[in-house]
């Protein structure tokens, strides 16, 4: 089958190829899914940069929605021919954290690394436990959340990661109320859906920063009512959001994955206030700010995926989607196969656009 491999730490080492196969028969809780969509997301491009880690080679890919072709004998959570979103979460079920409702902390399963395909002799590892710019891919059966059959795939696709980011760090994390203060750092894909969020909680005032002027446009249809250009050496973004929320405001959910940022997303936010810290920096970063900008009772929040409850968050969000309150094909900027991946990151770079999907089996 075809399939992107990476086997190096630049946009350059990731080549497509025609004999990826899945290596052995599906273990009981196994599920073999056809991939029918793939986003291509920032941390993808994080990945064949180098920037966490990963072994080598790997068939790249996170974010994606599919069909279930095969079970294992003892899977119970889907059957042949569900429409599924693919979560990253391969969590055990079993111990504390999962069982008190907390997948995402499960230490279990955290950075288990797998090798289910192989090209030739080469076995292949899969990026977030899944590896879905392929195909068809093997994943456990929590990680496969079925979903009304009538939503578009390539919309759904994009829940397993942007908009679960996004949402879950203002549903989950944040717990964002009616009329609080809002600002986002960053209105690329995960920044959109931290807005449309806020939006739908019915924040009072949404405050996008960005250093891209087309996001303005983005960033106001998802619901912001304010937008910053950042720009220019002397660009102050305290100074900026004090200026149009004087006092803070109630939450700074910093996107990008910039230390400094974050350093002063803190000093964008009241007394009680909370900083939530969404995108990831190399995970070598320290971040360094002035105690006195914390102390004021003010909460420094860590959000993995924004602390996803897949299968009860996945559901969720694609029945809002189906009822027209959240956007997501407006996220979707275009569609191609999977020779389409350097343009897709090409897209990323520019920061113009929102998201690229992927078809493999297009």
């Amino acid at each position: 089958m075809k399939g992107l491999i990476c086997e190096g730490t630049s946009e350059d080492s990731v080549r497509l190829s025609d004999d990826i196969e899945l290596v052995g028969d599906l273990a009981p809780r196994q599920v073999r899914v056809e991939i029918r969509a793939a986003g291509v997301c920032g941390s993808d491009l994080s990945c064949v940069r180098g920037k966490y880690y990963m072994p080598l080679p790997l068939v790249p890919g996170h974010e994606a929605a599919g069909v279930v072709v095969e079970t294992g004998s003892a899977v119970t959570y889907c059957e042949v021919g569900d429409h599924v979103v693919l979560s990253t979460f391969s969590n055990c079920g079993h111990c504390p954290d999962c069982e008190s409702g907390n997948p995402g902390n499960c230490s279990v399963s955290m950075g288990a690394l797998r090798q289910p395909y192989r090209e030739g002799d080469q076995l292949l590892y899969n990026f977030a436990g899944i590896g879905a710019f392929a195909q068809q891919t093997i994943v456990d059966e929590n990680q496969c959340i079925p979903i009304p059959p009538e939503m578009p795939l390539e919309a759904a696709a994009l829940i397993g990661c942007g908009v679960i980011t996004g949402t879950g760090a203002v549903f989950n994390r944040a717990r964002v109320q009616l009329g609080d203060r809002v600002v986002v750092i960053g209105a690329g894909g995960v920044g959109l859906n931290v807005i449309q969020a806020a939006r739908l909680v019915g924040a009072s005032q949404i405050i996008a920063i960005d250093r891209v002027p087309e996001k303005e446009r983005l960033a106001v249809e998802f619901g912001a009512t304010d937008f910053v250009l950042a720009e220019g050496e002397d660009f102050d973004p305290v100074r900026a959001v004090h200026e149009l929320a004087p006092g803070g405001v109630h939450h700074a959910f910093e996107v990008v994955g910039n230390t400094e940022l974050l350093a002063a997303a803190i000093s964008m936010v009241r007394p009680g206030g909370n900083v939530c810290a969404v995108g990831v920096p190399d995970l070598t970063a320290t971040v360094t700010y002035p105690f006195q900008a914390l102390h004021q009772n003010k909460n420094l929040m860590g959000i993995r995926a924004g602390g996803a409850r897949p299968r009860h968050d996945f559901p969720l969000l694609a029945d809002l989607y189906l009822r027209g309150r959240l956007k997501l094909d407006e996220l979707i900027s275009h569609t191609a196969g999977l020779d389409g991946i350097h343009d897709a990151f090409a897209a990323l770079q520019t920061g113009t656009e929102a998201r690229t999907v992927l078809l493999p089996n297009a």
